[in-house]
C-alpha cells in the first residue's frame, strides 16, 4: 500500500505550518487561510483548520540504514521521544528500526528505516532523503469492523500484531496502524489514542483507492 495523500486536521494552522516549513524544512506547496500542503516523497499531505482536532501518529519512511544519520539531523531540530533510554527503537521482526519525535500539535511522527526497502546508500541525511509517508495511526473502539472493510473493499491483509489491542493492516510500503483506544496507548509516548479524522489516497497491487477513517 503506498500512501500517495493523506489529509489530517489541526486547530493550530500557523504553528504547524512553521514548524514543517521552518523547523523541518519541508517544501510547502500550497498555503490558504485555514489549510497547507506539503510534498515530502511519494506522499502530498495536506493539513485542515478543525477546532476540535485530535493528535495523530504518522511515520514516515527514510532510506535503509540511515536511521543514525536521521537521528543525528532530527536532533538538532526536535526533542526525540525515547523508550526508556532508546532513541533508536529496533523492530527486529519488522526489520526496521524508528525514531520518534512530536510537532506542536503533539502529533507523534515517526522516521522509520527498513532493512530492505529504500537502499538508496546516501552518506547524508536532509529532509529529501524522506522517501514518503509509512503509516497513519487509526484509533478506534472496536478493531474488527474497520479491518473487516479494509480487507474486504481494498485487500488489505493484517501486517502484524491482531483484532484485540494492535493490528498493523497493509504491508511494508505503507500501513493503517489500528489501536483499541480503550486498552492501547500509542508508543512510545504512552499518549493516549484519540479518534482523529483523516483521508487517504492510496494505490495497492496496481489499483487506486481512497479511504476516509469516517466510512466504517
Amino acid at each position: 500500500m503506498k500512501i500517495e495523500y493523506l489529509e489530517v486536521y489541526t486547530s493550530a494552522i500557523k504553528e504547524q505550518l512553521g514548524f514543517y516549513r521552518d523547523v523541518l524544512g519541508f517544501s510547502i506547496t500550497e498555503v490558504a487561510e485555514n489549510s497547507f500542503r506539503l510534498s515530502t516523497g511519494f506522499t502530498e499531505i495536506c493539513f485542515k483548520h478543525k477546532e476540535d482536532a485530535k493528535p495523530y501518529h504518522i511515520a514516515f519512511h527514510i532510506p535503509a540504514h540511515n536511521e543514525n544519520l536521521a537521528l543525528q539531523w532530527l536532533k538538532k531540530r526536535v526533542k526525540i521521544e525515547k523508550n526508556d533510554t532508546e532513541e533508536i527503537i529496533d523492530f527486529s521482526n519488522w526489520k526496521a528500526k524508528s525514531m520518534y519525535f512530536k510537532d506542536p500539535d503533539g502529533n507523534i511522527l515517526e522516521f522509520i528505516s527498513r532493512k530492505n526497502l529504500y537502499e538508496w546508500g546516501d552518506t547524508v541525511f536532509n529532509i529529501n532523503s524522506i522517501v514518503g509517508v509509512a503509516e497513519i495511526g487509526l484509533a478506534v473502539d472496536i478493531i474488527e469492523p474497520y479491518y473487516n472493510y479494509l480487507h474486504r473493499q481494498f485487500d488489505l491483509a493484517i501486517y502484524d500484531g491482531s483484532l484485540d489491542r494492535f493490528c498493523a493492516i497493509g504491508d511494508d510500503e505503507g500501513l493503517i496502524i489500528a489501536v483499541n483506544r480503550n486498552n492501547r496507548d500509542w508508543f512510545p509516548t504512552n499518549q493516549t489514542a484519540f479518534e482523529a479524522d483523516f483521508k487517504i489516497n492510496f494505490t495497492h497491487q496496481g489499483s487506486a483507492f481512497n479511504f476516509t477513517s469516517k466510512e466504517v
